[in-house]
């Protein structure tokens, strides 16, 4: 799968709201041209082995997306987001 057809597929599956189970809330606001503002990332880094498909991907406002990346608790959020990955994709494969 190329990641622009990842990518989609985890914006549709999210259907608009951020993915990670802690999130405290994300902004209303949306872009331009009215979609969520929402960050498609790897819940596992591409150099560490990750792969470009939606089970392994997740949509995340920007807060939630900061604290993935550079925040004190990213390791235990990285897994939490590994789950939550799997369960939506499987999920949204149901449907």
């Amino acid at each position: 799968m190329r990641i622009s057809q990842a990518r989609e597929a985890v914006l549709i599956r999210c259907d608009g709201r951020c993915e990670n189970p802690w999130c405290p809330g994300q902004p209303d606001d949306v872009t331009d041209d009215g979609r969520p503002i929402l960050e498609v990332d790897h819940v596992e880094e591409i150099a560490a082995g990750g792969r470009d498909h939606p089970s392994q991907m997740v949509a995340l406002c920007s807060n939630c997306h900061a604290v993935k990346t550079r925040g004190r608790t990213r390791e235990a959020l990285r897994g939490v987001l590994a789950q939550a990955a799997r369960d939506k994709h499987a999920a949204w494969l149901l449907r």
